[in-house]
């Protein structure tokens, strides 16, 4: 599904293909830096295979794929709902609306399902995440924190 970028000339955005891993795969690595490369290949892969997963891409006409947003279907006991799973913008595009394009994506990708409520999350490690979420129309419904604390057998 090819949904163009109106206003922003030269760019569309749309759904990953088998041939976009590379790059794609790429962009994932830099969001999660410690995560294996395998492993975030065969993430896409399923990704690509799965019905109800989705990635839309953010394509420059030079530079190739700048950007993307991943989406999963998620099921609670108040019905289905939609989580945006990653979501990146390379940081020489940022701030000219193209993260929130490529929500719009999923919003579209979404409601084509008859399911109207789209999730998120992010935490310190991304720091203008909150501020793009806000940007994208999304409202803080909650603030956790999580403790952990590592145990030790006793000798």
């Amino acid at each position: 599904m090819d949904i163009p970028l109106l206003g922003r000339k030269n760019m569309k955005t749309r759904e990953a293909l088998h041939s976009d891993l590379e790059a794609w795969v790429g962009l994932r690595h830099f969001l999660w830096p410690k995560s294996n490369y395998a492993d975030l290949l065969n993430e896409a892969k399923a990704i690509l295979k799965s019905k109800n997963e989705v990635c839309f891409l953010l394509i420059h006409p030079f530079r190739g794929v700048v950007g993307f947003s991943e989406a999963a279907l998620h099921s609670s006991s108040k019905g289905y709902y939609c989580h945006v799973e990653g979501w990146y913008v390379m940081p020489e595009f940022r701030g000219h609306g193209h993260g929130k394009e490529l929500i719009g994506c999923i919003e579209f990708w979404t409601l084509h399902r008859s399911i109207n409520l789209l999730t998120s999350d992010t935490n310190e490690d991304y720091p203008m995440s909150e501020e793009a979420h806000a940007r994208a129309g999304f409202k803080i419904i909650q603030k956790i924190t999580i403790f952990a604390k590592e145990l030790q057998q006793p000798e």
